[in-house]
């Protein structure tokens, strides 16, 4: 019998790990060394507004290719996000088909790329996390196991394709959980902020950043909350994450100014995320200052210190960077919608906060504070 012994555990250990360590890497997916001062843009609207007409121009008013002309200014990232079964008239139009043309297109230039899970067919963020409508029938056994499939499917059909992401976002502004009502949870809410709540939604995030690391086993994964000026928030729910194992490398903040207060407040939680959570590289992921007063939302909370203005807009991005800057875990930022343009006829996404004049497709003085 002992002579059997070997071989069987042998097979077993195939049949469990699925590959031996001679295998090759999936192409796209071997270890690459990452920037150390990430400075990135969200542009997931950029092939739609192209298709409408968006003009781009220097500041000396020249047309202009979006995605040479960043990494000219100083950018290096580049963040896609992406919805299960969107709408693609919609301004979340972004599937899988889409958003691999539009990673591809940008590691043709020499980006880095991020890919934002939505784990929804349309905007998820703190007020809403809509589960996809075809998973709206599943029970919590297999929604888990769903999420943890969808990852994985989407991520080995990007790498097959070349268009395996450097970093990966498993949900967006999850503050107060995802796939709604199933994984919700809020650290200050009686109803739930329950060990019962906690422990499910960290066994979805769970699954989900399994299905990163068995295929892009080299990428960051990041956990992404909206709380970048409120201190005790993010230090609650990543909390939660320590408590419940989550395995991620990157904590990832939104900080918007008219919603997350004063750079006071960015500093002061920054300053505990690096403290209690020193192993974790942090990234404001989701920046943006308004260059008109209607880029300032009706539900604004803060007026900011800075004038809603091209030069109040430059001004803020200069001391915000200046700010991250004092953080040695805090390894850059992404800014949010930079793509924002003058589209002919076309009312594509309006938010007044990119960084082209949405009159005239001109860049705007903020696009040089990038490249500092």
């Amino acid at each position: 019998m002992k002579r059997y012994l070997l071989p069987i555990l042998m097979i077993s250990f195939f049949l469990i790990t699925g590959c031996s360590k001679d295998d090759p890497p999936v192409p796209g997916t071997e270890p690459v060394e990452q920037p150390g001062w990430i400075v990135g843009a969200d542009i997931s609207l950029l092939s739609r507004l192209r298709a409408a007409g968006a003009v781009y121009k220097n500041s000396d008013g020249m047309d202009v290719d979006v995605l040479p002309y960043f990494r000219e200014k100083g950018f290096n990232y580049v963040r896609v996000r992406l919805f299960v079964n969107p709408d693609l008239q919609s301004s979340a139009c972004q599937d899988l088909p889409y958003v691999q043309d539009l990673i591809l297109k940008a590691k043709e230039k020499g980006y880095y790329v991020l890919l934002n899970f939505h784990y929804s067919d349309t905007w998820a963020d703190p007020g809403k996390q809509y589960k996809p409508v075809v998973w709206g029938h599943l029970g919590a056994e297999a929604l888990a196991e769903k999420v943890y499939g969808y990852t994985k499917e989407t991520l080995a059909t990007l790498a097959k394709n070349g268009a395996a992401p450097q970093m990966i976002q498993i949900g967006n502004e999850i503050t107060n959980g995802m796939l709604w009502d199933s994984a919700r949870a809020d650290v200050w809410s009686q109803e739930w902020d329950t060990p019962g709540r906690w422990t499910y939604f960290c066994r979805v995030l769970s699954q989900a950043s399994r299905a990163c690391r068995e295929v892009c086993p080299n990428a960051w994964v990041m956990v992404h909350i909206d709380r970048g000026g409120d201190r005790e928030t993010a230090l609650r729910f990543f909390n939660r994450m320590e408590q419940y194992r989550v395995d991620y490398d990157v904590i990832g903040l939104s900080y918007y100014p008219f919603w997350h207060g004063p750079l006071s407040g960015l500093r002061a939680c920054l300053s505990g995320l690096q403290m209690n959570f020193p192993g974790k590289k942090i990234n404001l992921v989701e920046v943006a200052y308004p260059n008109n007063s209607w880029g300032i939302p009706d539900n604004a909370s803060y007026i900011p210190d800075y004038p809603a203005t091209p030069q109040g807009q430059a001004a803020f991005m200069k001391d915000f960077i200046d700010t991250l800057r004092e953080f040695p875990n805090v390894n850059g930022f992404m800014y949010w919608y930079p793509e924002e343009t003058y589209t002919p006829g076309r009312n594509v996404l309006t938010l007044h906060r990119g960084v082209f004049d949405i009159h005239t497709g001109r860049a705007l003085e903020v696009i040089n504070t990038f490249s500092e």
